[in-house]
């Protein structure tokens, strides 16, 4: 029985040690998983020379007496084109905006905006209208006026849907965030929203931008949520690349 003790005992350390070796494996091989890597929140917004997005836009615009809305329809691209830097070391860079009526046509340039890159934000200069597009870092917690740096009124941005796979058009992204810059869709008189998704490595991939009022001019149209006049546009990626 004195030896079949000894036996035993070794036995039951001999397993001690496979569990302690295959335990220290998983728990290296879980650290290592590249899954679990926390995000760069800078991936959703990138922002280096060449780096290009290309959107389908569709716009309707509602007025008064008509029965619906008129509809127009093009692609936008927009590709970064120049970086400079000041004496603190922050980077502007240049977009150019190219238009053209359908994917076949060519692109004509319209215009060129501007992102300084900032360590806690991001400021947008575009048809010399300045806002925040971005906040560092991401948080789902965090609020910002997004018109910080205008006249106009105060906008709270927020972040919605952190880290998480988003479907734009035909394209997927494993993942993405949401950016609310208003909602205001409960009225029966008024209809805003304005909201961004952005795919990580990829940039922007969906805005919808709408302001609508609803009819009001008879007792019958009141609360059915017939639009009256305002519009609504809509950008979604169909291609990005560029980045290095």
């Amino acid at each position: 029985m004195h030896h079949f003790y000894i036996y035993h005992t070794r036995i039951n350390r001999n397993w001690l040690k496979v569990a302690l070796i295959l335990l220290s494996a998983y728990w290296f091989t879980s650290c290592g998983d590249s899954s679990t890597e926390p995000v760069n929140s800078r991936s959703y917004f990138p922002l280096s020379i060449g780096v290009y997005q290309i959107y389908d836009v569709k716009e309707e615009v509602y007025s008064s007496g008509q029965t619906g809305p008129s509809v127009k329809t093009w692609q936008e691209r927009d590709e970064v084109v120049r970086e400079t830097k000041n004496a603190n070391g922050i980077s502007t860079f240049i977009i150019s905006r190219y238009s053209r009526n359908t994917a076949t046509d060519s692109w004509l340039k319209v215009k060129e905006y501007s992102i300084e890159q900032f360590p806690d934000k991001l400021i947008l200069n575009i048809d010399n209208q300045i806002t925040v597009p971005f906040i560092f870092p991401i948080d789902s917690k965090l609020k910002w006026n997004g018109n910080m740096y205008n006249t106009l009124d105060s906008k709270e941005y927020r972040y919605e849907e952190i880290d998480q796979p988003l479907q734009s058009g035909n394209l997927s992204f494993e993942k993405g965030i949401t950016v609310v810059e208003q909602s205001d869709t409960t009225s029966v008189i008024t209809y805003s929203l304005g909201i961004k998704r952005y795919g990580l490595d990829a940039g922007l991939i969906y805005d919808e931008q709408a302001s609508f009022e609803y009819c009001q001019s008879t007792p019958d149209c009141i609360g059915q949520g017939i639009v009256d006049s305002g519009s609504r546009k809509i950008r979604t990626i169909v291609e990005f690349g560029g980045l290095q």
